[in-house]
C-alpha cells in the first residue's frame, strides 16, 4: 500500500484479476507452470471460525473455489465490482477476489479496517468504479439498519451469510431496499451452497435459500432425534465440496463419507420446492425435558429487542430438566431489563421450554473477526448473579384500577429505603445501574409512573401532579416502606419534590436530578407548557405512542436531537410515547409548597447538559429551605442512565452524610 493502494491514505484499493492469473500465480511467482513430478494442484488451506471447537484447517482446491465462484454466478446478476468487505483470511473474503477474478470485475479493499460500507463505495465512485456486489454478516447487516444507511442504486446484491440469519433481519433489509441475498455456506464448501434473490428472500424471509446449480442438498434425520417434522442434519455434495481437513484424517473421515457427501452439523429442513431453512448446529442442541431446542433459535427471538446489542444462549445442568437455556447478554448503553421483562419478551415468540431460565448481564459477547458467536467461549463468562444486580418485579393495582409496576433490589438489613422516579419516555429499567450501586447501602424500589413502562393505562392522557403523588403513597404502602429517600430524573425530579412537599412523612430525602420544573424558568412558561401539552395530546391522537413521543422530543429538545438517535432509541422512545401524554400537562403544580419541604433536598444539574436546566435549579435551591446545589462536571441529561457512578455517589453522599446512614 502507497497512495492509493491497499489500506493506503489515498482511498481503497483496487485490483482487477482474471482466474487464469490466479491459477498461474498460485505455481509460479513468475506466472509460469514449473515442470513438477507429480504435479503440483494448485489449493489453499483456510481456519474454519472455531465457534464450537479447535479451529481446523480446510483444503480447498482452486478448482473448488472456482465451481464456487460458478455456482454463485447463477444466482447473482452480473457484477460491475465486488466490496472485499470481508478479510480473505476468511473463506468468504477469498470467494470475493475469486468471483471478481472469474468475472473480470474490480475488487475494491477499504482503505482501513472497519471502515463505512457507503464511504468506501464514494471513494471507488470517485474513481469510476461502481460496487454492485458486496457480503455482510448479521451483525454487520444490523449495524448498517441501525444508522438507517439507504441502499446506494448501483447496489444489486448484498449477501448475507457467515452464521444464523434472524428471520427479522431479512425483512428489515428488503423493506429498507437493500437487495438482500440470504445464503447458507460453509468453509468446507468453499463459501455459500445455496441462497436466495432479493424477491424470494422478500417472501421467504426465513430461508437461506435453494441449492446452487452444481449443488447437491438434502436433509438426513437419524432415527429417535426427535427434531420436529422434517428437521435433521445437513448435507451437501458438489465439486466445492473441500478435499478434507489438513493433517487430520480422523476429522475428514467423520465429515466425507464414502459417497462424497459433507455431513455438516447443522439441523435444517426443505420444503417441498427445495427452500432451505436452517436451524442452527447439531452440537449446540439443548435438551431440555427431553425436547431439542436450538440456542439459535432464542437468539434470533431477541433480535428485535430494544434493550439487547448482542445475546448468546448456552444449556446449563439442571436437576429437573436434564439441561435448561442460559442467555448471556449485552445491553444497549442506557438501557436495562429485568429477568422478568425478558423472560415476557421470549414467552410472545417461543414455547415454554425454550425461553432462557436466566440472563446474566456480561461486558461482551465472544465473536469472530467474521461475526460469528464462538459458543465455546460462553461457558467461561457463566457466572452467578451478583447481589442486588438483579431485581424482582411486581404489579399492584391503585384505588382506581390503574396497575402500577414495581421493581425491588433487595439489601442487607437495616438499611434506608430509597424510591426512584424516572424521566418522561423512560422507564424504572433503565435506572437499574445506579439502583445497583446502592445494594450495599440501600434497599431500592423502582416504579413506573401511569402511560410509562409496565404501567400501561388503559385510558391513556394526562396525569396531574396530585394523582402521581396518590400512586407514590400507593407504591409505598404496597412495598411496606413508612419512609424513603427518594431520586428522582428529569420528570421524575420535579413529581419528588413536589411528593415530598405534599407527604413529608413518607420522604426522609430527595435528590433531585435536572427536573424540568417550567414554572420557575420564567413568566411565558405556563403557555408553553399549555402549548406542549395541547400538541403532544393532539398528537397522539393521531398518531398514537410513537407520534406524541417523536412531537415531545422535536419540541422539547430539537429536531436535530430526534435525527441524531439511532433506530433502537428511537424504537424505545416510541414506545414509551403514553409517558409524554401523561407528563405533558403538568396540571396542578404548587410551587409555594416547595417551601413546607422540611428534609435535606439536593438539586443537581450535569456540567454538560443543556444550560435550560441550571437557572431551574437554582431558583429552586432559593425557593427551598437548606437544599443543597450540586453540578457534576461533564454529564448530560441523561447522566442517570448512562453514567450512573456520579448519581449513585450523589444518593450516596445524602445518605450518608445528612441522614447519618
Amino acid at each position: 500500500g502507497g497512495p492509493g493502494g491497499p489500506g493506503g491514505p489515498g482511498g481503497p484499493g483496487v485490483a482487477t484479476l482474471a482466474l487464469e492469473g490466479l491459477l498461474e500465480s498460485a505455481t509460479s511467482p513468475a506466472g509460469r507452470r514449473p515442470a513438477l513430478d507429480p504435479p503440483l494442484d494448485p489449493a489453499v488451506i483456510v481456519p474454519t471460525s472455531g465457534t464450537t471447537g479447535r479451529p481446523k484447517l480446510v483444503r480447498l482446491r482452486l478448482a473448488a473455489l472456482d465451481a464456487s465462484a460458478a455456482a454463485w454466478a447463477s444466482v447473482l446478476p452480473p457484477a460491475t465490482g465486488w466490496l472485499l468487505s470481508l478479510t480473505v483470511a476468511h473463506v468468504s473474503g477469498i470467494g470475493i477476489v475469486v468471483r471478481a477474478a472469474r468475472a473480470g470485475v474490480p475488487v475494491v479493499v477499504p482503505s482501513a479496517t472497519g471502515e463505512p460500507v457507503l464511504a468506501t463505495m464514494s471513494a471507488a465512485a470517485a474513481r469510476g468504479i461502481a460496487i454492485s456486489h458486496f457480503s455482510v454478516v448479521a451483525t454487520q447487516l444490523a449495524r448498517l439498519l441501525e444508522e438507517g444507511v439507504a441502499a446506494p442504486p448501483q447496489v444489486r446484491a448484498m449477501i448475507l451469510g457467515g452464521g444464523p440469519i434472524p428471520e427479522n433481519l431479512v425483512t428489515r433489509a428488503a423493506a429498507a431496499g437493500w437487495p438482500i441475498v440470504p445464503s447458507y455456506g460453509m468453509s468446507e464448501t468453499a463459501s455459500g451452497i445455496a441462497a436466495a434473490p432479493p424477491a424470494a428472500a422478500r417472501q421467504r424471509p426465513w430461508s437461506a435459500g435453494r441449492a446452487m446449480a452444481g449443488v447437491e442438498l438434502r436433509v438426513a434425520q437419524a432415527a429417535g432425534e426427535g427434531m420436529g417434522a422434517g428437521m435433521g442434519e445437513i448435507l451437501v455434495r458438489g465439486p466445492m465440496v473441500f478435499d478434507g481437513y489438513y493433517g487430520d484424517p480422523a476429522a475428514t473421515g467423520a465429515a466425507l463419507d464414502a459417497d462424497g457427501w459433507l455431513h455438516t452439523g447443522d439441523l435444517g429442513s426443505l420444503d417441498a420446492q427445495g427452500w432451505l431453512r436452517v436451524a442452527g448446529r447439531r452440537d449446540d442442541l439443548i435438551i431440555s425435558g427431553g425436547e431439542n431446542l436450538s440456542p439459535a433459535e432464542v437468539e434470533a427471538a431477541f433480535e428485535t429487542h430494544p434493550a439487547l446489542a448482542d445475546i448468546g444462549v448456552i444449556g446449563v445442568a439442571d436437576e429437573k430438566w436434564g439441561a435448561v437455556p442460559v442467555a448471556l447478554v449485552v445491553f444497549r448503553p442506557g438501557i436495562h431489563e429485568t429477568d422478568d421483562d425478558l423472560r415476557a419478551f421470549a414467552r410472545e415468540r417461543l414455547a415454554g421450554f425454550k425461553v432462557p431460565a436466566r440472563f446474566i448481564e456480561v461486558e461482551r459477547i465472544p465473536r469472530s473477526p467474521s461475526g460469528k458467536l464462538l459458543r465455546r467461549s460462553l461457558p467461561a463468562l457463566l457466572r452467578p448473579t451478583l447481589p442486588g444486580a438483579r431485581t424482582g418485579k411486581s404489579t399492584i393495582e391503585t384505588d382506581d384500577g390503574q396497575p402500577l409496576s414495581i421493581r425491588r433490589l433487595t439489601g442487607p438489613a437495616d438499611v434506608p429505603d430509597v424510591l426512584f422516579l424516572h424521566a418522561t419516555l423512560s422507564n424504572s429499567g433503565q435506572l437499574l445501574r445506579v439502583a445497583g450501586l446502592l445494594r450495599d447501602e440501600a434497599r431500592v424500589a423502582l416504579m413506573d409512573r401511569r402511560g410509562s413502562g409496565a404501567s400501561v393505562m388503559a385510558m391513556p392522557g394526562p396525569v396531574s401532579i396530585a394523582r402521581h403523588a396518590a400512586d407514590i403513597v400507593a407504591v409505598l404502602d404496597a412495598a411496606e416502606i413508612e419512609s424513603a429517600v427518594v431520586f428522582g430524573h428529569s420528570f421524575g425530579a420535579l413529581l419528588a419534590l413536589e411528593f415530598a412537599a405534599r407527604h413529608p412523612r413518607r420522604v426522609t430525602g430527595v435528590v433531585a436530578y435536572e427536573p424540568p420544573y417550567l414554572a420557575l424558568a420564567g413568566p411565558e412558561m405556563p403557555e408553553v407548557i399549555a402549548r406542549v401539552g395541547d400538541a403532544v395530546a393532539s398528537a397522539y391522537l393521531d398518531g398514537g405512542p410513537a407520534s406524541a413521543a417523536r412531537l415531545f422530543v422535536r419540541t422539547v429538545a430539537g429536531d436535530a436531537a430526534w435525527e441524531l438517535l439511532t433506530s433502537p432509541q428511537r424504537a424505545f422512545l416510541e414506545a414509551e410515547g403514553a409517558g409524554a401524554l401523561a407528563d405533558s400537562s403538568m396540571a396542578d403544580l404548587d410551587p409555594a409548597g416547595l417551601r413546607r419541604i422540611a428534609c435535606p433536598v439536593v438539586l443537581a444539574t450535569g456540567g454538560n447538559s443543556d444550560p435550560f436546566y441550571a437557572p431551574i435549579a437554582d431558583a429552586l435551591a432559593e425557593l427551598i429551605p437548606g437544599s443543597k446545589r450540586v453540578t457534576l462536571p461533564g454529564l448530560r441529561h441523561v447522566a442517570p442512565i448512562t453514567d450512573p457512578a456520579p448519581i449513585a455517589d450523589l444518593i450516596r453522599g445524602l445518605l450518608i452524610q445528612d441522614l447519618g446512614g
